[in-house]
């Protein structure tokens, strides 16, 4: 046994009651090498030519397999560079496309349309030597009179009474009146007719000014107007049972020549000291508007220039 083995650790006595007293340690020592190894030296570059990268065109290490700038591949020939990626064409582009095509379109088409319709009409109107003719209808223009009562050329009825009570009597402007055949006013038609076309405005029914007589007749109650330039379009109205005005039924005509009144219903006659009669009567009918003056008519539209 070694020294170390019989004195304890590192040559120390043991001391009483120290568990560690008994336990040996082994010196520890660095086992290091006599002389270092020498390293392999990587070959100098000092004076060796620099290589260009074929990609960036940056000077390189010749040792260097690839560039320091790049990344490309150091070799004799220029590695190839993928080209630049096309521009996706997306929906809305597309949509942009067609309808900016579609309005070329159509601009075209309305100029060539406009083209060929412009020149068939210089054509026309120069075809008379280059002088421009007028195509516009003739148009008359009416010129109206003044507001005035109108007194018809003609007047004929339904049916009369006898002479002494006739169809005239309604435009005599006097008391005698107009009865007609026993009929009660049972469709009674008065028909009129003006010399020269006349714009009515009023239609006037006057009743019989006699009041005994006027009761125990029979009194237009509905009435319908037509004139021949409205024709199917009536002026419809109600007369009242009374005597004492006459009754005006508004007739907005433009250029009436004849003139027909219907009577639809009547007031039935009363017996006033006496019989009542089965006949209508009326006394007087007055026509209000304005003549066309067929003298003052001029033409427009047949000037040329």
């Amino acid at each position: 046994m070694s020294d170390r083995d019989r004195n304890g650790s590192q040559g120390h006595p043991p001391e009483d009651g120290d568990p560690l007293g008994n336990i040996s340690f082994e010196e520890f020592q660095l086992n290091e090498p006599s002389s270092w190894e020498e390293t392999e030296l990587q070959p100098s570059t000092e004076g060796e030519p620099h290589l260009t990268c074929p990609s960036c065109f940056s000077q390189q290490s010749p040792t260097n397999r690839h560039c320091q700038e790049c990344g490309a591949r150091l070799g004799k020939r220029r590695i190839a560079v993928a080209p630049m990626p096309i521009r996706s064409v997306t929906a809305g582009n597309r949509a942009v496309r067609v309808i900016i095509t579609g309005v070329a379109f159509v601009v075209i088409f309305a100029l060539i349309y406009q083209a060929m319709t412009g020149n068939g009409e210089d054509n026309g109107e120069e075809g008379n030597g280059g002088t421009p003719t007028s195509t516009e209808a003739t148009e008359p223009t009416v010129v109206l009179g003044p507001l005035e009562e109108i007194t018809p050329i003609s007047i004929t009825c339904s049916s009369e009474y006898n002479a002494g009570l006739a169809c005239e009597n309604l435009i005599d402007d006097d008391e005698t009146y107009w009865n007609d055949a026993s009929r009660r006013g049972e469709d009674a038609r008065i028909t009129v007719t003006f010399v020269n076309p006349v714009a009515l405005e009023q239609v006037q029914i006057i009743n019989v000014d006699n009041l005994e007589k006027f009761r125990r007749n029979y009194r237009v109650r509905g009435v319908e107007i037509f004139a021949d330039d409205f024709p199917g379009v009536p002026f419809v109205d109600e007369i009242p049972d009374a005597n004492d005005r006459p009754h005006g039924i508004p007739t907005t005509t433009n250029h009436t020549t004849v003139l027909e009144i219907r009577v639809t219903s009547t007031w039935p006659s009363e017996a006033l000291g006496g019989e009542a009669f089965d006949e209508l009567a009326i006394q007087e009918i007055k026509f209000w508007g304005r003549v066309q003056d067929t003298s003052a008519t001029e033409l427009v539209g047949t000037s040329s220039e």
